[in-house]
């Protein structure tokens, strides 16, 4: 079963043209609320999600969003996404 890490969302939010997290320590990052740390906002976090989707071939239920309601951080959704991630190459 695949499982994301903390350099995927690393690398996509680099992608994202968020460079700031690549200055950003492990416990810095993983403890990084989107809103207010990164500037992201509700849509910014769908394209970081469909990135993700798209390179690592995997699919995210749309459940996960549930996780983020009382913590917006970004440990929080690789947490609810590698506990609910779909794995496309073994459909």
């Amino acid at each position: 079963m695949k499982q994301l890490n903390l350099e995927d969302i690393r690398t996509a939010l680099y992608e994202m043209n968020i460079p700031a997290v690549r200055n950003f320590p492990e416990e810095t990052l993983k403890n990084a609320d989107f809103w207010f740390d990164l500037g992201m906002d509700e849509r910014n976090v769908i394209y970081l999600i469909s990135n993700l989707e798209m390179t690592k071939r995997v699919k995210v239920p749309a459940l996960i969003w549930d996780s983020l309601k009382e913590k917006n951080t970004v440990y929080i959704l690789l947490h609810a996404v590698n506990a609910h991630i779909i794995d496309l190459d073994k459909q």
